[in-house]
């Protein structure tokens, strides 16, 4: 078997459980569950993975605080980010935790392998150790203060016996790699900035630690003094979470890898661009079709910090606002893939300008006219009269332009209201001119038809409420027919309009 082509496999980052779930992990997950329901509307299978990453020097110092065991410290926090992925409406078909036994089986396979080819070997290590980011950093890639450029601590300083990975054997392969796949980062200036740190040259990495100094990890194979370095155990879960290192998974893994995309935020895009494709490079695994690393998310201009009392809850948000509308505003708002800056002001603003006025009012003057000139029924199909954005529309959002792919659909949005005002129904209605009103109304709701399955990635909720209302009954997705237009049959009967985005309080 080999992996199919209408089967799309994408992944976020598996979260640390070091702390509670935030917006940037909101961001993160929204954005990868966007692109797994373009995919299914094109028709393909999807296989959404997100988990939580539950080792390492953090959480048995997190457990250690909080008076209980790492065991027990991570159960708790992995709930949370479940109970996260379902209030923010994400469709993933799997969810991995590090410390599940088909991941320990799959690590440990993986190690195995790579110690096979040669590229694993034992050396005394000394070096500076940045606990947050759970990596050794070069005193060049410090700040002037000597503290880590992420957490702005200074590394600890750590001397002990561990493995090494040799990541520098596969300097050549990957730029080769990046060469001949230059969209393999997402956005260009990240893959830029990748293809930049391999001309500077890599350096094999540590993947251990003394059980003597962390003794919550996976055990190194054949080696009970050592257990696995954060990255080399949780990067691993990509493959493990689609039945790596278990023979009965066989042609599962084999229909499924490599994955289509990987999903991060920024600042931990090195390890997946190039460390990862080293380490699958060494087991002889094929690498993923593209690293999406997108920007971090400030607050009204500043960095999210405890200390200044600005981290935004998303539940918070959804609480007051509704889930799809903060889905909306985060991918309406800002670029993907750039840093963004959320903000309340601008959050309402949109609410009120995109969703209520420009859709929102769409909706409920279409259904209200078409009530009122035509008793209900979906009138006689007529030509389409304005251009479908279809094309444009699909070619932003394979490119993970999600901001471009919805600046699209409101072009439409705005001109059927435009031909609300430009054909008058009312007053055609009145001298009646039955033929003009049909072809108008016809026209308005079978574009809502499209609009509601163009929205339905970011808001699907109110894409499923529009549908509803326009009497159109669900079928399996395929992408060609959602295109067609005339969809909408003449004589369905519509519902009456309930407003998608009520009054902010």
């Amino acid at each position: 078997m080999s992996k199919r082509s209408d089967h799309y496999y994408l992944t976020t980052p598996i979260y640390y459980v070091n702390a509670s779930a935030h917006i940037g992990h909101a961001y993160t997950s929204i954005a990868a569950d966007i692109m797994a329901r373009f995919q299914r509307l094109q028709g393909k299978e999807v296989n959404f993975l997100t988990g939580t990453d539950e080792h390492g020097q953090k959480i048995a110092r997190a457990a250690d605080a909080a008076g209980v065991t790492p065991q027990q410290f991570v159960d708790g926090i992995a709930q949370t980010f479940r109970d996260l992925h379902t209030t923010l409406g994400c469709s993933n078909t799997d969810f991995i935790r590090t410390t599940e036994p088909r991941h320990i089986a799959g690590a440990q396979k993986f190690w195995e392998a790579a110690a096979a080819a040669g590229d694993i070997y034992k050396k005394t290590y000394e070096g500076l150790y940045c606990v947050g980011c759970e990596q050794f950093y070069n005193e060049k890639d410090l700040d002037t203060e000597g503290r880590c450029p992420i957490h702005l601590k200074k590394p600890e300083l750590l001397a002990e016996e561990n493995y090494f990975f040799r990541l520098s054997k596969y300097s050549d392969a990957l730029k080769k790699h990046f060469d001949e796949h230059m969209d393999f980062v997402f956005p260009q200036n990240r893959q830029k900035e990748m293809r930049h740190l391999l001309d500077e040259g890599l350096e094999d990495i540590s993947i251990s630690r003394s059980v003597e100094k962390l003794s919550w990890g996976i055990p190194v194979p054949g080696d009970d003094s050592q257990v696995m370095y954060v990255w080399f155990d949780a990067l691993t879960n990509y493959v493990t979470a689609v039945g790596y290192g278990d023979e009965a998974q066989d042609d599962f893994f084999t229909e499924w890898w490599p994955a289509n995309a990987h999903v991060m935020a920024k600042e931990i895009n090195r390890f997946h661009a190039l460390l990862w494709p080293a380490m699958l490079m060494s087991a002889q695994l094929p690498l993923p079709g593209k690293i999406v690393a997108h920007g971090w998310l400030t607050v009204d201009g500043q960095k999210m910090s405890k200390s200044l009392g600005n981290v935004v809850n998303p539940l918070d948000i959804i609480s007051k606002y509704g889930l799809d509308p903060f889905r909306f505003f985060l991918f309406r708002e800002m670029p993907f893939g750039g840093d963004g800056d959320f903000s309340f002001t601008k959050l309402e603003q949109r609410y009120r300008a995109d969703l209520q006025n420009d859709l929102g009012n769409l909706v409920m003057r279409t259904i209200a006219m078409d009530i009122k000139f035509c008793e209900g029924v979906v009138p006689a199909i007529t030509e389409a009269t304005h251009e479908i954005f279809w094309s444009r529309y699909a070619e932003h959002m394979e490119k993970w332009e999600f901001q471009l792919a919805l600046e699209v659909v409101w072009d439409f949005v705005r001109s059927l209201n435009q031909l609300i005002d430009k054909e008058k129904p009312w007053t055609a209605a009145k001298e009646g001119r039955t033929a003009d009103v049909d072809r108008t109304l016809y026209t308005l709701i079978e574009g809502l038809r499209q609009i509601a399955f163009a929205i339905s990635p970011f808001m699907p909720a109110s894409s499923e409420k529009i549908l509803a209302q326009l009497g159109f009954e669900s079928y399996e997705p395929q992408f060609e027919k959602i295109m067609e237009w005339g969809l909408l049959q003449p004589g369905g009967v519509l519902l009456a309009a309930d407003p998608l985005f009520p009054q902010l309080t």
